[in-house]
C-alpha cells in the first residue's frame, strides 16, 4: 500500500484521520548554556506528528525543578506541557531524557488557582550524597526509586507517605500511614515497623507529621497526631474568648514567655506528640511533648513548631488582637469596621517575612533529646533559615499527602512556604456572607452564622494568609536550601501596602473580613530575589533590574505580571518558578535560573 495514494487514503474513516493527526510525540530540546545571573530557562521542544512532520515550540511550561543538592548537574523537570512527564538530566540541562515512572496525573483544571501552586507531579525528590545516580521520589503518598540518574524509576510497595530520610548509615526510613518503614538496598525492599505505644488504645489513628533522624544517638523521632484530638471549628472559635478548657490551656501556654524548660503534656490526646524509638521501631515511647507540631533538629537540639490548630490560633489572637476582635464580631453576626484592621496590616519587615510558618506559631527548643522543652522568643537569622525550609518541606508533604493520611483535612494556607496552599477555603470560608453598610457602626445586620472552617478560622486571623489569597493565591515568601546556601523571596513593602488596601476595600465592602481570593497585579518590584552563602546569617538581594522578568513587555499587554511560585536550590544556583493569572486565559507559567 501507497501511503500517499489518494483512493486508499478516502477508504479512512475521517475520524481516524483525525486521530492520527492528532498523535504526536515530543522531545525536550537541550537548554541554554548557563550564563551568570538572572536568564530566562525555556523549555524548548520537538514536536513530531506521524513519525514525519516536526515542528519545534518554545512553550513548555515547567511545574517543578528538582536539583541535586551536591551537583546542579543532576537535575529532573516535571512538566505541565506538551505533556505531564518527568525529564532528567545528568549535564545541567544540555540534554533531557524523558522519564519512565508510573505517575499517577490527577485531573486538574489548568485555570484554577491552585494550579499555579500544588504539584500535580512530582512532590519530592531525594538524591543520594553519595551516589548521584541513585534518587527516590514521592508524589501523593507513593514512593518511587531510581538507580540511573532518574531516567528509569521503579513504584515502590508503600503508599500514605509524608516523610523520607535517609541515615548515615546508608539506611532510607519513610513514615507516614500505618506507621514507619525502613529499607537497607535502597528502597528496594522494605520492612514495616509499625508504632506501638505503651497504654495506647487499639482504636488509637497515628497520622505521622514528621520524621527526625538522631544520627548521634541513635534515636528516631516522630511527630504524631491522634486522629481523637483533632478541634473542630467551633473549639477553635472558643479562642477568641477563652470560653473552654482547651482555649485557655492554649492561651496560657502562648503568654508563658518566662516559663523553665519543662515537660509539655497538657494538651495532646492519646498519642498526640513526639515519640521515639532507640531500636529502629521496634518499640515506642513518648517524649516530654504532647502536642501536634512539625520537627526539626538543628546544632544539636530538637525544635517542635506548634501544629495544634488551637494553639496556632492562641497565637495568632495575641499576635493579631484587631482581627480577633473583628472575628469575634463576625461571627456573631456583627458589622466590621475595616479602618480597625488597618494595624493588623503593617509591613512586618523582611526578617519576620523570611521566618514563614515559624512567625505565625510558637516555637519550642529541647536540648535533653525531648525530655523537656522550653519556649524560642526569637530565632538568629541562621536558625530561622535552616528550621524554616524543614518545616516547610513537611508543610508541602502534609498538604499532597492522600486525605486518609491527613483524617481528609486540608491545613490553610500559610502563605509563606514553597509548599504551602494557598487558595484555602472557599469565600468567607465557605459560607454566605451578608454585605455591610460603609462606616455603619457595629451592629447586627444579620442572623450569627455558623462557625467558618477551622482553616479559615486560622486564615481570619493571619495577615500572611490572607493577603495571599489577594495575591492571585500565591505564598508571599518562599525560601529553598543547597548546603550553606539559600536562596528566598520576600514581597516588597509597595506591593504588601497594595495588597493590604485590596483586602481592606473589599473587607469594607462586604462588611466583614474578606478571605477574597482576589488578584492584585504584582506590577514591577513586586518582590525581592534574596541569596544568602553564609547558611542564612546574612542575605543579599539579587539584582534584578526594572523588568528584568518581563523585558518584551508581553505580560504587561496581558495586564498580568509575574511573582514567584517556588524555589529550587543547587549549588552556586537557583531555579525561580514564576506564576501569574493571566486575564485572557490560563495561569501563565515561566522557570528563570540565577547562576553566580
Amino acid at each position: 500500500m501507497v501511503f500517499g495514494d489518494a483512493r486508499m487514503m478516502s477508504r479512512f474513516p475521517l475520524t481516524v484521520g483525525l486521530a492520527l493527526c492528532g498523535c504526536a510525540s515530543y522531545r525536550v530540546l537541550p537548554s541554554p548554556a548557563r550564563v551568570a545571573g538572572l536568564a530566562p530557562l525555556p523549555m524548548r521542544y520537538q514536536e513530531t506528528h506521524l513519525w514525519v512532520f516536526r515542528s519545534v515550540k518554545e512553550d513548555g511550561a515547567v511545574e517543578r525543578v528538582f536539583v541535586d543538592p551536591h551537583d546542579s548537574m543532576r537535575v529532573v523537570v516535571t512538566l505541565l506541557r506538551p505533556e505531564a512527564a518527568a525529564y532528567a538530566s545528568s549535564d545541567g540541562g544540555a540534554s533531557w531524557t524523558r522519564a519512565s515512572i508510573p505517575l499517577d496525573v490527577p485531573d486538574a483544571d489548568e485555570q484554577a488557582r491552585a494550579a499555579l501552586v500544588r504539584p500535580r507531579l512530582l512532590a519530592e525528590v531525594l538524591f543520594d550524597a553519595r551516589d548521584g545516580r541513585r534518587a527516590w521520589a514521592r508524589a501523593r503518598g507513593r514512593v518511587f526509586h531510581t538507580e540511573d540518574g532518574g531516567v528509569t524509576w521503579d513504584a515502590t510497595p508503600l503508599a500514605g507517605i509524608v516523610a523520607l530520610a535517609r541515615g548515615v548509615d546508608g539506611l532510607l526510613w519513610a513514615a507516614g500511614e500505618g506507621g514507619l518503614h525502613v529499607s537497607d538496598d535502597g528502597g528496594r525492599s522494605w520492612v514495616h515497623r509499625p508504632v506501638q505505644l505503651p497504654g495506647a488504645g487499639a482504636d488509637a489513628r497515628l497520622r505521622v507529621r514528621s520524621l527526625v533522624l538522631d544520627q548521634r544517638g541513635g534515636r528516631i523521632l516522630l511527630g504524631v497526631r491522634d486522629a481523637r484530638s483533632d478541634s473542630g471549628a467551633v473549639a477553635i472559635a472558643t479562642v477568641l474568648d477563652g470560653t473552654s478548657d482547651a482555649a485557655q490551656a492554649a492561651l496560657a501556654l502562648v503568654d508563658a514567655t518566662d516559663a523553665p524548660a519543662r515537660a509539655l503534656t497538657a494538651f495532646g490526646q492519646g498519642v498526640t506528640g513526639v515519640i521515639e524509638t532507640r531500636d529502629g521501631g521496634a518499640s515506642w515511647r513518648r517524649t516530654g511533648l504532647a502536642f501536634d507540631a512539625w520537627l526539626a533538629s538543628a546544632d544539636g537540639a530538637l525544635y517542635a513548631v506548634a501544629a495544634d490548630p488551637m494553639i496556632e490560633a492562641a497565637f495568632l489572637v495575641r499576635a493579631h488582637p484587631e482581627l480577633a476582635t473583628a472575628l469575634a464580631q463576625q461571627l456573631q453576626g456583627l458589622h466590621v469596621d475595616a479602618a480597625s484592621l488597618r494595624p493588623a496590616f503593617l509591613f512586618p519587615g523582611r526578617d519576620q517575612l523570611l521566618a514563614g510558618p515559624l512567625a505565625a506559631a510558637p516555637v519550642f527548643r529541647s536540648a535533653d533529646a525531648g525530655a523537656t522543652w522550653v519556649r524560642v522568643l526569637s530565632l538568629e537569622p541562621a536558625l530561622a533559615a535552616s528550621l524554616r525550609t524543614i518545616v516547610d518541606a513537611q508543610i508541602s508533604a502534609w498538604e499532597e499527602s492522600s486525605p486518609q493520611a491527613r483524617g481528609g483535612e486540608r491545613r490553610a494556607e500559610h502563605g509563606a512556604g514553597t509548599g504551602a496552599n494557598p487558595t484555602g477555603p472557599g469565600r468567607h470560608g465557605g459560607r454566605g456572607g451578608g454585605r455591610g453598610r460603609r462606616g455603619t457602626a457595629p451592629e447586627a445586620i444579620r442572623a450569627a452564622p455558623p462557625a467558618p472552617s477551622a482553616d479559615a478560622l486560622q486564615a481570619y486571623l493571619d495577615p500572611l494568609r490572607l493577603l495571599a489569597r489577594f495575591n492571585s493565591g500565591l505564598a508571599l515568601t518562599g525560601m529553598a536550601r543547597a548546603g550553606a546556601e539559600f536562596y528566598a523571596w520576600a514581597p516588597t513593602a509597595t506591593h504588601w501596602d497594595r495588597l493590604a488596601d485590596a483586602a481592606l476595600a473589599a473587607s469594607d465592602a462586604e462588611g466583614e473580613i474578606s478571605l477574597g481570593p482576589g488578584a492584585t497585579p504584582p506590577g514591577p518590584g513586586a518582590f525581592t530575589l534574596l541569596r544568602s552563602t553564609d547558611g542564612g546569617a546574612s542575605w543579599a538581594e539579587v539584582a534584578q533590574g526594572p523588568d528584568a522578568f518581563d523585558g518584551a513587555g508581553r505580560l504587561r499587554v496581558r495586564q498580568s505580571a509575574p511573582y514567584p511560585s517556588w524555589l529550587a536550590a543547587g549549588p552556586r544556583e537557583a531555579f525561580i518558578g514564576l506564576a501569574a493569572l493571566d486575564r485572557t486565559g490560563p495561569p501563565w507559567r515561566e522557570t528563570w535560573r540565577d547562576s553566580f
